[in-house]
């Protein structure tokens, strides 16, 4: 059944303009991944200066502003090319990027595709010596890890051997793009070990039937694990319409609630890694709109601000932080 609470109970009414102008600046805001960085590095534009989904100007308006940074490994390249293109992308980071980032804006890195490690376990200790604190094991088709959501393939032996050593650093394994095979395996070793995976951007599998989004015992597995699961902004595994909107994220928002998951969903936008946005929320500065929406439908403060930001800052403070 819905979790929605009465109006009545808002920080914000929506007929008080001054209230909903209040609630939005104080809002926070945590999202679980993008690929602006990648983005940065090959059109070689500044972060305070493009016209991506973010930006110095699309950031400006939380307080503060957290972003998963994640280095998308380009899967068209040979593995070893993946490679010396996540070492450029981190020193363009390094160099042009995180000097111009604005006050109120923290970030953590992450990896998108680890096929870049071309089976030298090795690069593992490279990324964390990067900053790398969440790695998706794979992204389409099939790499030294295994196989993606677009096959039926579990983790390699190789991939086996990544994942356990990932958990020995503190490296959190991102199973947005896996394959159901490969989300099992890699939860069942979590399990043992008592460590958390998350899914930092993949939507209800119920709600839009797409092999990229999550079946409910999938996500639920996430949850009892002590993960966090992202809700993703690509139109494609929101809806079967050709376009989505608010609503439509809202309806896998509503679903993965009625789960029990309120307390674990989050936000990964794919923002910069996405064709094309729900067509009435353009870049992370209309974010406000997603907000605007649950109030009106009576989502409470709390679920809100949950969704937006404490649920990811919780996880975060238990495992990268701990």
């Amino acid at each position: 059944m819905p979790l929605k609470v009465k109006a009545d109970t808002l920080a914000y009414n929506k007929n008080t303009k001054t209230e909903r102008q209040r609630f939005y600046k104080k809002l926070e805001y945590f999202d679980l991944h993008c690929d602006t960085l990648y983005e940065l590095y090959k059109r070689k534009i500044n972060f305070d200066n493009n016209l991506l989904h973010i930006n110095s100007g699309t950031v400006s308006g939380f307080s503060p502003y957290t972003q998963v940074f994640a280095v998308w490994s380009e899967n068209t390249l040979p593995e070893e090319d993946q490679w010396i293109q996540f070492l450029n992308i981190i020193d363009n980071f390094n160099v042009n990027v995180k000097p111009t980032l604005p006050e109120n804006m923290k970030y953590i890195l992450a990896c998108e595709g680890a096929g870049l490690l071309a089976g030298n376990i090795s690069r593992l200790n490279t990324l964390y010596n990067a900053g790398v604190r969440f790695l998706t094991l794979v992204w389409q088709d099939e790499c030294c890890m295994g196989g993606a959501w677009n096959l039926e393939k579990g983790l390699t032996s190789f991939g086996k051997d990544v994942l356990k050593q990932s958990f020995e650093l503190g490296i959190i394994p991102d199973l947005s793009h896996a394959s159901d095979a490969m989300f099992y395996e890699a939860a069942e070793e979590a399990e043992k070990r008592g460590r958390p995976i998350v899914c930092t951007h993949s939507n209800s599998r119920t709600v839009r039937l797409h092999g990229r989004n999550l079946t409910d015992e999938m996500f639920k597995t996430v949850g009892a694990l002590g993960g966090v699961v992202g809700i993703s902004f690509a139109p494609q595994h929101l809806t079967d319409k050709e376009n989505a909107d608010t609503s439509d994220i809202i309806s896998h928002i509503e679903h993965y609630f009625e789960l029990g998951g309120e307390n674990y969903v989050c936000l990964g936008c794919d923002f910069d890694g996405i064709a094309k946005t729900p067509t009435d929320i353009k870049n992370a500065g209309e974010l406000y709109k997603l907000a605007d929406l649950m109030t009106q439908e009576g989502y409470s403060e709390s679920q809100i601000t949950g969704l937006f930001s404490r649920n990811a800052q919780r996880f975060i403070s238990k495992t990268i932080l701990s």
